[in-house]
């Protein structure tokens, strides 16, 4: 079901100009992190965050808004399409009654419409719907992917839902048991398929299925695929890079077509806000640095710092592609 909400933004940005994004120095609203460097016209835009006091919830949700230039808060995870044309909102459910909703915002014309996710029941618990995260756009932006499953200690998929731009149409496709980590399923660099990771932790691989359920083919590495940044894949898609080791204290860079170890790099690992994030380029990652989130290259030098970040701050980023790859 779709609810119309009507125009409600009035946005001054011209699309596909490079979002601007505050000045280096500039603090984040509710944290005591700021931009390291100046992040206009970067392949990548930090889009959106999560603050948890103390680690735990309740958290504050934190989008950039470009009409009013600066961090606003937002009910739900936020993440903008490459090309910053549509921003998704997964909505927060105020009863178990509630359905599962992703709030769409067309930034060109301001445009909002509340999207129903056909997200099935929970079998062990009534008619509440099965756990819905983690919203990650194709990587032309034509498609809204969010993950679908039932919690526990090792929790396993009961598929995904994809929702088509600018039709707004979302259907359900149901690929069972995978194994749920952060982030769960990736898109392929073609948009055109999924990545996941399968078995068991500590003896998992990487399984690709398309847009139908199918399983393609199976890449026997460790590890998570990734979600930030430029995601899972390279721009030219012929590396993907998974958070490796028990603890993902390294990033694992393999190449696409043999399924071979191209580098492992050890990255500063931090429990607060987390392993390797995604590609920031062809030759550069997303990861931790010493001192907060940022770049390092192929052989894990930090290259600069993105976001300072406090050694007790519990922010969690979202870094969205800038533009089509």
């Amino acid at each position: 079901m779709i609810t119309n909400l009507g125009a409600v933004l009035a946005l001054t940005a011209v699309l596909g100009a490079p979002p601007a994004q505050p000045d280096a120095g500039t603090k984040l609203p509710g944290t005591d992190a700021r931009f390291g460097v100046d992040m206009t016209g970067r392949p990548v835009q930090l889009g959106s965050y999560s603050v948890f006091t103390n680690g735990r919830p309740p958290q504050q949700n934190w989008a950039w808004s470009p009409a009013k230039r600066k961090f606003v808060k937002a009910e739900g995870p936020v993440t903008v399409s490459p090309g910053g044309q549509w921003q998704a909102e997964l909505r927060q459910r105020r009863g178990p009654a509630e359905p599962v909703t992703v709030r769409f915002t067309d930034r060109k014309s301001g445009r909002e419409t509340d999207v129903e996710l056909p997200v099935p029941p929970d079998p062990r618990n009534g008619d509440m719907p099965l756990h819905t995260l983690w919203p990650t756009w194709s990587p032309d932006g034509s498609r809204l992917l969010l993950n679908v499953f039932a919690s526990g200690n090792e929790p396993r998929s009961a598929g995904v839902v994809l929702v088509e731009v600018p039709a707004l149409e979302a259907r359900f496709v149901r690929i069972e048991k995978a194994l749920i980590t952060v982030g769960g399923f990736q898109w392929t660099r073609d948009g055109d398929g999924l990545v996941v990771r399968w078995g068991k932790n500590g003896k998992s691989s990487i399984r690709q299925y398309d847009l139908t359920g199918a399983v393609k083919r199976t890449w026997h590495v460790r590890g998570r695929p990734v979600p930030h940044g430029l995601g899972t894949f390279s721009p030219s898609g012929r590396r993907f890079v998974t958070a490796c080791t028990s603890l993902e204290k390294s990033a694992c860079v393999w190449d696409t077509a043999t399924g071979k170890a191209v580098t492992r790099i050890k990255i500063a690992f931090s429990p607060v806000w987390g392993p390797v994030l995604g590609w920031y380029d062809e030759k550069h990652l997303l990861a931790p640095v010493r001192d907060g989130i940022g770049v390092v290259d192929l052989k894990g030098r930090a290259v600069e710092t993105l976001v300072k970040v406090g050694k007790k701050q519990h922010l969690y980023p979202w870094f969205d592609a800038r533009a089509k790859s």
